[in-house]
């Protein structure tokens, strides 16, 4: 007997940059294992979409248009009745050892630099869809 197919991770993208958001989509996308389910570019569009799709995943920038990934990790962290409890990975220029202890604290996964880490998420999100759940980083 065939064993049953396991259900693509569901992900959501939150990132200002158009052009990245559509690189990442891309990438992800071919990740047979995972299914890109939205994305936003702000805190208010982001929270919204995540109240609507509980994803299991959720890959956050902490600069957006309007808001913070800040923001929606302690909205998300505050309220798992609301939002679920999608683990959170932060891709994002800012990564001082500050805002980083501030993501761990707002139970973030995995912390990625864009400027020097789009390899390291790429694997990390490898792993997590062969995998089912989330890496430690």
């Amino acid at each position: 007997m065939d064993a049953p197919q396991k259900q693509p991770l569901r992900v959501v993208l939150v990132e200002d940059s158009a052009v990245l958001r559509d690189i990442l989509s891309a990438i992800l996308g071919g990740i047979s294992t995972l299914e890109i389910v939205g994305a936003a570019d702000s805190e208010a569009a982001a929270l919204a979409l995540l109240a609507q799709v509980r994803p299991d995943l959720l890959i956050v920038d902490l600069e957006l248009k309007a808001g913070t990934g800040l923001g929606i990790l302690a909205t998300i962290h505050a309220m798992p009745e609301h939002f679920g409890s999608p683990r959170a990975v932060v891709f994002s220029n800012h990564s001082h050892l500050a805002l980083r202890a501030r993501c761990r604290a707002l139970g973030v996964a995995a912390f990625f630099d864009k400027s020097f880490q789009m390899d390291e998420l790429l694997s990390y999100m490898d792993g997590v869809a062969g995998q089912g759940t989330p890496l430690a980083v």
